[in-house]
């Protein structure tokens, strides 16, 4: 669900006029697909279908299911938090609009070259539809005695199960803390849904960032490793990672480890994986310095080996954040530039997103926009029809119409398969405004999720609190998509924190 590929799992792209997709995906404008499943008048499709205009879910009936956040959300939106730092960094939707919110809790930030330190607790919340929109349905923590975050979520395409990955200081039961800061992952096991299945690492403190299956239904992690400081220097800078885990009943072995290894600065932001058929990977970061400074866009096959690598601009403190599928089977990428990489350059450093064409790297299109200062995008997701969503923060107003409210608020940015802007969103405060993560439910509105360091949507309660907040509304509306109705209040939110 967070790779952006189309609903059937596949790059199989549009509708032929006369039929399906070949493995399932789409309805043939008579009705029925090849595979068996519902009709567009109908609703419902195959269980690796698309979804008709007429309705259907990717699992296989029905109308789909859409976020709705409950009335007493402010302006679409919720805050909660300890007394110290809490942060929301992924978030995952499934089929049926449950959302699943990845983060910690309880740390400390500011303190350290690495945030958080202190003894702060991964967490992983699952909010469900209720009568009156979103609810707390559960709440998990994996917690050692040293500090522990969770960073990356997604379903297995086959299972719809969910796995994770994070980061910690510790060790958790039946593992050896290796270095720093160690990465672990997780999902389904005969004890439990969620279990801790590895972890590992090396003296460098690992960050893992994005976790994806491959067509293999090995697990593809990456991320970088932070700055290496041993004792009172610099030992390495960041160096990004990718890695590929083979799961063995209750446990997970690397297959192979990849690191950049430079002597400079280099930053991994974003990753889709081919989970249908060849498993390429494709990754997006910055190298600081080199003779290849500047953003990246880069394809390895399923050893890692490279198929094309595509520099993006020469700006060295650039970044290309985050790579998606589009449903025509090409990838779409976003970050920020100094650089005039469109048609026009707007401030100091813009909101940046491409259509890269998936063989050989090259940009179908290209668009920039931005304010007069600079706007720093963090996540990208895609919908199964292909319009984008960008996230990131901006110190001006994005927004025709609306006023700053403080050092940096959230924006989101929708555009058309085209690259065409649709829609700008804008929420803000008077601290800092961070967004780490977009989601998009089957209903095209999208759920972010981030901190915030003010009163975003309510009274902040520490040094950071995590927020949610989305683009669908919180009412019925007449689209014919299914939209839980709303009450006056949410008893599942309470004091300011998920119980």
């Amino acid at each position: 669900p967070d790779s952006g590929v189309t609903p059937d799992g596949g790059n199989d792209g549009g509708l032929p006029a006369d039929g399906g997709t070949p493995d399932g995906g789409g309805a043939p404008d008579g009705g029925g697909t090849p595979d068996g499943g519902g009709t567009p008048d109908g609703g419902g499709t195959p269980d690796g279908g698309g979804t008709p205009d007429g309705g259907g879910t990717p699992d296989g009936g029905g109308t789909p299911r859409c976020v709705v956040p409950p009335t007493a959300w402010t302006n679409g939106g919720v805050m909660w938090g300890t007394g110290l730092s809490d942060e929301v960094l992924d978030v995952v939707i499934d089929s049926e609009a449950n959302v699943f919110v990845a983060g910690y809790e309880g740390g400390i930030t500011g303190q350290t070259n690495i945030d958080p330190s202190g003894n702060a607790s991964a967490v992983l919340v699952k909010l469900a539809p209720s009568p009156s929109g979103l609810a707390p349905a559960w709440k998990k923590v994996f917690d050692t005695a040293g500090t522990d975050t969770l960073e990356a979520l997604t379903f297995h395409p086959d299972t719809g199960k969910l796995y994770f990955a994070g980061r910690t200081t510790g060790a958790f039961p039946g593992f050896t803390h290796q270095g720093q800061q160690d990465l672990f992952l997780g999902g389904p096991a005969s004890a439990s849904d969620l279990e801790v299945l590895y972890q590992g690492g090396s003296e460098t403190p690992q960050h893992p960032r994005r976790l994806h299956f491959d067509a293999a239904r090995d697990i593809i992690v990456s991320g970088f490793d932070d700055i290496y400081i041993p004792t009172n220097y610099v030992d390495k800078w960041e160096d990004p990672f990718v890695a590929k885990l083979r799961r063995e009943g209750d446990a997970f072995s690397v297959q192979w480890w990849w690191q950049f290894n430079t002597l400079h600065t280099d930053m991994l932001g974003g990753t889709a994986v081919d989970s249908r058929d060849t498993s390429s990977i494709y990754i997006t970061g910055v190298n600081a310095a080199g003779a290849q400074r500047g953003t990246f866009a880069q394809k390895v096959d399923t050893n890692h080996q490279n198929l094309w690598f595509q520099r993006q601009s020469p700006v060295g403190i650039d970044m290309m954040q985050a790579a998606e599928f589009m449903p025509d089977g090409h990838v779409a990428i976003a970050g920020s530039t100094f650089a005039q990489m469109g048609d026009q350059a707007y401030g100091q450093q813009d909101i940046v997103v491409r259509k890269l064409d998936a063989a050989t790297g090259l940009p179908i299109w290209t668009f920039q926009f931005g304010s007069e200062e600079s706007d720093w995008v963090t996540d990208l997701a895609v919908d199964a029809q292909g319009n984008l969503f960008v996230v990131g923060q901006t110190p001006m107003a994005l927004r025709e119409g609306y006023e700053s409210m403080g050092e940096m608020d959230v924006f989101l940015v929708k555009l058309s398969p085209e690259g065409r802007l649709l829609d700008v969103f804008q929420w803000g405060s008077a601290g800092e405004d961070y967004p780490s993560t977009v989601a998009v439910d089957a209903c095209g509105e999208a759920v972010i999720g981030g901190f915030t360091t003010g009163d975003l949507f309510g009274q902040v309660q520490g040094a950071r609190d995590a927020f949610l907040v989305t683009t669908a509304p919180a009412v019925t509306i007449p689209t014919g998509m299914q939209r839980v109705p709303t009450l006056p209040r949410e008893a599942g939110w309470c004091g300011g924190a998920i119980q």
